[in-house]
């Protein structure tokens, strides 16, 4: 039978499987370094394409949603919106295969890393460089930074799977890695060297976003005190702090990006079942102020990104088990 920790860990990478927008069950990779130049495919995005609904009732009072698909796709899954209101993220297509995505200027491009069975790009800055996670053949899992047109494989150094889950304006790229007894480390890169991170007392850590001073960063940790998720920020090297959405009945939240404003974006759960189904929904935390955000008729709410002008991009889940991207403007509103 599995430790404790073991479990917790064992959860914490299956909540990740949700909240990386990684919904397929392919579990697959293998692409050593490459420098290949994209040949994107494009579809262009109708307004017949997209819904616009109002939220109700809790503050924020008068959002509006702005819902996406990926043309003829079973599932769109955003990962992150850049200055330029250009985003990133993963979708199936007809085959359940899962490729990444850019969404620039209402035209979608599939991004591809050469010979992966499974591209999900996750973060894009404003030079309009994207990193992300790549599965192939041989079931290894590494990153990926995609940069004026050359993918390069990224690697934590003797590590056993890395993901890439966020860059910044600087160029820093953040994630995480496992080691060959299967323990999870979160990681900045920067200048070329990788730099661990560990939240003391976890049983392990991710690290999904860096602001640009890359001093801070978000993410997630587990704990085994009470088998829970939590989200966390780094104001510096060895100054941490715990997030967690207030009130709800599990402890399950994660953050997902900070802004240059201090803006953090995620997901929580109202009840450990809710945590252990992955029935999630979105929050912002801004000025100290938790903020709930669901979108109206959705069964499932995640919040992934915010750019520094409050436009956050996310995804949702209706009532028939579809998942959708969306955008939503916050401004200066909370």
């Amino acid at each position: 039978m599995p430790s404790l920790t073991c479990a917790i860990q064992i959860r914490h990478v299956w909540l990740h499987l949700l909240f990386s927008l990684l919904l397929s069950s392919a579990f697959s990779l293998g692409a050593g370094a490459q420098s290949v130049s994209t040949a994107p495919s494009e579809n262009r995005l109708s307004p017949a394409g997209q819904m616009i609904v109002q939220a109700s009732g809790q503050k924020p009072s008068a959002l509006k949603f702005i819902s996406f698909d990926f043309p003829h796709a079973s599932a769109t899954n955003p990962g992150s919106i850049n200055a330029r209101g250009d985003i990133v993220g993963n979708y199936h297509d007809a085959n359940g295969v899962v490729h990444g995505f850019l969404l620039r200027q209402g035209v979608f491009s599939t991004i591809d890393f050469p010979n992966a069975q499974f591209t999900a790009a996750r973060a894009i800055n404003a030079r309009g460089d994207i990193v992300g996670r790549i599965l192939g053949p041989s079931g290894d899992e590494h990153g990926f930074l995609l940069r004026d047109g050359i993918f390069t494989q990224i690697d934590y150094p003797e590590a056993s799977a890395t993901t890439a889950r966020g860059i910044n304006n600087d160029g820093d790229i953040t994630g995480r890695h496992f080691d060959n007894a299967g323990n999870e480390s979160g990681f900045i890169l920067k200048d070329g060297e990788f730099h661990d991170v560990f939240f003391p007392g976890s049983c392990s850590t991710d690290v999904w976003s860096a602001m640009d001073n890359e001093q801070v960063l978000v993410g997630d940790i587990c704990t085994n005190a009470d088998n829970g998720i939590h989200g966390y920020i780094r104001i510096k090297p060895g100054n941490f702090r715990t997030i967690d959405f207030p009130g709800a009945g599990a402890p399950c939240t994660a953050v997902r990006w900070i802004n240059e404003r201090g803006d953090m974006v995620g997901v929580y759960a109202n009840s450990p079942s809710e945590c252990d189904n992955f029935q999630t929904h979105g929050f912002l935390l801004r000025n100290g102020e938790y903020s709930g955000i669901d979108v109206p008729g959705s069964i499932i709410t995640g919040v992934f990104g915010i750019n520094d002008d409050g436009l956050m991009v996310g995804q949702y889940t209706d009532k028939n088990g579809k998942a959708h991207g969306f955008t939503v403007n916050l401004n200066d509103e909370l």
